[in-house]
């Protein structure tokens, strides 16, 4: 009989859990696994993370390596440890299946799920789960709800100014003067740039400096008027997105807060604000070549398009690193839009007329060609662009839209468009990249350079590296391919 290697996997959902918690689970399944003769070869676990998504690093590291095929079955203590969401299990079920890899509990008969008595006993399993948390829920929300009716704390990270005590709000007198001299300042016509070196240094209640996002936050704010206000909007449902439309039951009550700002400031700043807005949706938005592919070598931060203009009414198109621009945490000089991107076009119109596309061609497809099939790193790597793209689209829905969300979006699709095209390429066994195509893909980014230049850069250009002295330096690669040379 063959050896059977196994995969444990364990999770606790709360801190007031511990890590016997997840101990007692690896003991109760290592004592399965010795009964059944299956050699555990690896370990992943969840401290403190809800069952009712499966967007935890200890579970998605599992299925990465079960992807690789490292292990024969996966382990859990029972249904729950593994998921408390019914689509969520069974995805996961099928996954593994197709997989050729077996899901077992210590505690539980889990048959085949293509059964249908096996199916319906765990379906009733896991929906016995999943039931529980959804009571567990109504009853949270409900004694959430009474308290926010009398207009107490009700979790989750207090706005600069205020501290809790006894889930009332408190002034934090050095913070509200921070809070005080950001909207003053905004409201005497002070911009962001302005208003963040000003308070240099300030970092907000989790600790990280104060950005531009987080003036947007402060400034829209009701809370430093007084009012309070709770669940606003169905942003999640069960930890999981739920597209942040307005919600009929909010609760907002006016005068519970003590306030920081007063109203003729607040409505002097929102005034602005939304004149800033009609404005900036009214303006034609400047193109940027290399939005999305220009790496800041101080910081690792992407560099966004940005275009000033002087008190004689000229406009300067630059990029400027994405950490310098929104927190002033890095120190990378600003690039010419214009300089840059003249010298772009410029060096792959001469790397295309010198290059001699036969060779190039076959040298590129031969790589891709004997390119290793495993692709672990590049799923791994899709599910973090997909989660950040999400979190993108999220924070626009919201309202909050500044050129370097736009930028990292555009560079974020980029990336996603690729991993895609390398995992579907070569999962679906398609026949090899030929040497022929990618020739005529380079013809054809030479005839379209000069008329549609973005297209060319992006099929072309795979990143831009911005050194610390000004200089830079221009990758250059077939993006179906994967792989790059340097100019």
């Amino acid at each position: 009989m063959a050896e059977i290697r196994g995969a444990r996997y364990a999770r606790y959902s709360t801190d007031r859990q511990t890590d016997n918690s997840i101990e007692y689970q690896f003991a109760k399944i290592e004592e399965y696994c010795q009964k059944n003769k299956i050699r555990l070869v690896a370990s992943y676990c969840d401290k403190a993370k809800s069952g009712t998504n499966t967007d935890r690093e200890g579970f998605r590291a599992m299925v990465a390596a079960a992807m690789q095929h490292k292990f024969d079955c996966v382990v859990v203590y029972d249904i729950t440890r593994g998921s408390r969401d019914v689509a969520d299990w069974f995805m996961f079920r099928k996954q593994m299946s197709l997989l050729g890899i077996q899901v077992v509990s210590a505690t539980q008969h889990l048959g085949d799920i293509t059964d249908p008595s096996d199916f319906l006993t765990e379906l009733i399993s896991v929906g016995l789960g999943e039931h529980q948390v959804l009571d567990t829920r109504k009853k949270s929300i409900a004694g959430t709800t009474e308290r926010a009716k009398k207009g107490l704390f009700c979790g989750g990270v207090p706005p600069l100014g205020y501290d809790i005590e006894d889930g009332q709000y408190i002034i934090n007198d050095a913070e509200a003067n921070v809070v005080r001299k950001i909207f003053a300042m905004y409201a005497a016509g002070k911009g962001y740039a302005a208003i963040l070196e000003a308070v240099k240094g300030v970092k907000g209640k989790r600790g990280k400096p104060i950005g531009k996002n987080s003036l947007y936050s402060i400034l829209r704010n009701e809370r430093y008027i007084g009012t309070y206000t709770w669940f606003r909007r169905k942003c999640k449902l069960m930890r999981k997105w739920a597209g942040g439309s307005p919600n009929p039951d909010a609760i907002r009550i006016d005068g519970v807060i003590p306030p920081i700002i007063d109203g003729k400031t607040w409505i002097e700043v929102q005034n602005r604000m939304d004149d800033n807005k009609r404005r900036a949706s009214n303006k034609a938005k400047q193109d940027y070549l290399l939005s999305g592919l220009i790496e800041c070598e101080a910081c690792g931060g992407t560099y966004v398009g940005h275009c000033s203009t002087n008190t004689k009414g000229y406009q300067s198109r630059c990029y400027i690193c994405g950490d310098k621009y929104r927190t002033r945490t890095c120190k990378a000089k600003n690039i010419n839009a214009d300089e840059i991107e003249t010298f772009v076009v410029q060096q792959l119109k001469a790397f295309l007329l010198d290059a001699d596309f036969s060779e190039v061609a076959k040298t590129i497809a031969d790589r891709v060609n004997s390119a290793s099939p495993d692709l672990s790193a590049e799923k791994r790597e899709l599910n973090s662009v997909i989660e950040k793209i999400n979190n993108g689209t999220k924070a626009i829905l919201s309202g909050i839209n500044y050129p370097e969300l736009q930028d990292e979006m555009d560079k974020l699709r980029l990336r996603k468009s690729e991993l895609e095209d390398i995992i579907w390429r070569t999962e679906s066994n398609r026949q090899p990249v030929r040497a022929e195509s990618i020739e005529k893909l380079l013809n054809d980014a030479l005839e379209n350079l000069s008329e549609n230049p973005r297209e060319t850069i992006r099929q072309l250009v795979t990143k831009i590296y911005a050194h610390v002295d000004g200089t830079f330096t221009v990758n250059v690669g077939v993006h179906i391919a994967g792989c790059g040379g340097r100019i």
